[in-house]
């Protein structure tokens, strides 16, 4: 069974490697006059792409050049200027292609997708991973898959030198016979199919989405709504012969084409400003490409030749959109990206007022993370209080979610400051100050803004211990005076020191509670562009049963308060809930990951502190605990904070030479000015406030 089984293995690695498989021409050559059937002769030419695609040994520059393609092409051609049977018998082969496969479907389905929402189309691009590939002879653009499954076939596609193209072209008109005289069916295919792009244009580009993100009166006024007819003219025209007629058609249809492009600018315009929704920017990405689409049939339809650098052009970027239509990840980075960006700026902009760039607002960072570790004591007991209620770990994660959800809306409502929440924010807001890092002066700016950035995360995170330690031993001392015993046991005191031990996993804890902080994080700059997107501003104020119930006034006052807020109440509700909920589920499913948040850790170990009494401090467990939390809080703020900057620097293509020369001129300002990351001191700190108070 064994044997096999290496067997099957052994035919599926060959199958995998099929592109690559060298043959000998001149069996191929002559083995092409006895392929009668159509699938046979698909097949072969097939075989005979793998053979023009095969690299054997050779040196790595000429493969990434794409040279040896284009050079066994020419071999090819001259091979068969001696051997003029054999040219017959493959003239013969592609004349056939050519008429008995649709090339409908080569113009109008390959490299486009196939339907009409992001999510039907990603599990379209799973099913082609995982189904078998339909018979070659189905469709012309399933063939063309399998002539070019190469992610370099474009390159050297791309690279045909005209006296090779004019040669091959040839190739398909040599010695035509009286029963093949209807062969060449290219030319009809092609017009069906800008006749069915322009369907498809009109139908997207009218569609209510696209319709009312426009500013014309009427849906005849778009551009798009003229696509069909100036399709048909240019038709007429072409069929027609009249080349003057044609040519001003032609014009007239690119002209329209343009003013279509022109007008998804619009759209995108009108999604910067009001909100990214998913489904509509895989619609503009399909409109995009069919323009393109048109545009180039069009482009080779007007030239009174075949021009070799066009249809060459053309089919290298068939093959490449093909390979791109296949791939899941092409398909998320075309339509995530604007969202990304959309919520990378609402984050940006929320971040900004976690960035500290004066004295005064250091002073008032500090108070506003000392009212957010006050607030973060009482959530720590009310922890302590739902995990002694020994109830299921299901409930009791249900539980902290709503404590730790309302402890946070609480903090953010009062203007408070929970300081592992802010990395998350200002990742974003620094790689907004990337646009002029160019220049000396605009790196110089970048710097200090992220040494205001590190210093305001210090002083977050240590106004939330300054606080939240000195709250919880007041509240266990009350507790003590009223009752006469701590408010946690021995044992739970013990265990929430060994639980940020630095020996321990609290490390690796910490750092997938950045992940959590990030994506809640996310959460929140989602939420901004859904408010924005769905004008819910105006929705709420305008709400019949709000006015009725709160009168005109208050409508509008609720409708501007969820405007300004609807950002941090979705990221703190998210936060609390990941935070409660993740452990008890990985717990679940058999993966013991928890999560440690630097000032709920904090909180944690000053309320146990007075069950242990002032000798544990001379204990090692207590300082490894210590060493463990400051651990925490630096993992909690680098990880959340590299993934929101990862995010953000992605969705403002920001290059790697630029990201490179940032983390040098940072670490040049570490080395010469280190204090500057941990107070506000130095030139770049300013004198007076004008930005007024950050939380």
């Amino acid at each position: 069974m064994f044997k096999q089984l290496r067997g099957y293995l052994h035919r599926f690695k060959l199958y995998r490697q099929r592109g690559k498989v060298h043959s000998d021409l001149d069996i191929l050559l002559a083995a092409a006059g006895s392929q009668k059937q159509l699938e046979d002769q698909l097949q072969w030419l097939v075989n005979l792409l793998q053979w023009v695609r095969y690299e054997g040994g050779l040196d790595a520059h000429i493969k990434e050049a794409g040279h040896l393609p284009g050079a066994r092409l020419r071999y090819l051609l001259m091979v068969l200027e001696r051997n003029p049977a054999w040219k017959k018998d493959i003239a013969v082969i592609l004349r056939a292609v050519v008429k008995n496969v649709s090339g409908l479907e080569l113009y109008t389905e390959t490299g486009l997708p196939h339907e009409v929402g992001v999510i039907g189309e990603f599990f379209d691009r799973m099913m082609m991973k995982i189904l078998p590939s339909p018979p070659l002879d189905h469709e012309l653009g399933y063939l063309f898959w399998e002539l070019f499954p190469d992610v370099k076939d474009p390159v050297w596609v791309a690279s045909i030198e005209p006296a090779t193209f004019e040669k091959f072209v040839e190739l398909f008109n040599y010695e035509v016979s009286s029963a093949e005289a209807d062969w060449n069916r290219l030319d009809r295919d092609m017009e069906d199919a800008l006749i069915y792009l322009g369907i498809q244009v009109r139908a997207i580009g009218l569609s209510p989405a696209i319709r009312y993100r426009l500013d014309k009166p009427t849906f005849r006024d778009s551009a798009f709504f003229a696509v069909v007819r100036g399709l048909e003219e240019f038709m007429a025209a072409h069929q027609a012969g009249d080349r003057d007629v044609f040519f001003e058609k032609a014009s007239r249809l690119r002209l329209i084409v343009w003013e279509c492009r022109r007008e998804l600018e619009q759209v995108y315009k009108h999604l910067d400003e009001f909100g990214v929704n998913v489904n509509l920017v895989f619609q503009m990405v399909r409109l995009r490409i069919y323009l393109q689409r048109i545009d180039s049939l069009v482009e080779i339809l007007i030239s009174e030749k075949l021009d070799s650098k066009k249809v060459c052009g053309f089919l290298a970027g068939l093959i490449e959109e093909n390979h791109e239509l296949r791939s899941v990840g092409a398909l998320v980075s075309q339509n995530i990206n604007l969202l990304a960006r959309k919520v990378v700026e609402r984050a940006a902009e929320t971040g900004e007022h976690y960035i500290t760039r004066t004295k005064e607002q250091y002073r008032h960072m500090v108070q506003a993370a000392a009212g957010g570790g006050f607030v973060t004591a009482f959530t720590v007991y009310i922890k302590i209080g739902i995990l002694a209620t020994g109830l299921s770990e299901f409930v009791i994660g249900a539980l902290a979610s709503i404590n730790y959800s309302v402890s946070f809306v609480i903090i953010h409502l009062a203007g408070f400051t929970l300081g592992t929440k802010q990395p998350a924010m200002t990742g974003p807001a620094i790689a907004e100050q990337m646009r002029d890092v160019d220049t000396e002066e605009g790196m110089e700016r970048l710097v200090d803004e992220i040494a205001h950035l590190i210093r305001s995360q210090v002083a977050a995170i240590a106004g939330n211990i300054l606080l939240v330690i000195p709250t919880t031993l007041l509240i266990d001392t009350m507790a003590y005076f009223m009752s006469g015993r701590h408010i946690m046991s021995e044992a739970s005191a013990m265990k929430a020191f060994t639980s940020v031990d630095i020996l321990g996993p609290a490390v690796f804890y910490a750092a997938f509670t950045g992940i959590i902080l990030w994506v809640s994080s996310l959460a929140a700059g989602w939420g901004d562009n859904w408010f924005a997107l769905n004008s819910l501003r105006k929705t709420l104020g305008r709400s019949p049963t709000l006015m009725t119930i709160f009168g005109k006034v208050g409508a509008r006052k609720i409708a501007m308060f969820f405007e300004k807020n609807i950002s941090g109440l979705l990221g703190n509700i998210s936060l609390g809930i990941l935070l409660g909920m993740t452990p008890e589920v990985m717990h679940f499913i058999g993966i013991p990951l928890d999560v440690r948040h630097v000032t709920l850790s904090s909180g944690t170990m000053g309320a146990a502190l007075p069950v242990l009494g002032l000798d544990f401090l001379q204990t090692w467990t207590f300082w490894r605990a210590v060493i463990g939390v400051l651990f925490i809080g630096f993992f909690n703020v680098t990880v959340s904070f590299a993934m929101a900057f990862w995010v953000a620097i992605k969705a403002r293509a920001v290059n790697t030479p630029t990201r490179r020369a940032i983390r040098m001129a940072v670490v040049r300002r570490l080395l010469k000015h280190p204090l500057t990351f941990l107070l506000p001191v130095g030139s770049s700190v300013a004198k007076t406030s004008t930005d007024g108070a950050h939380h």
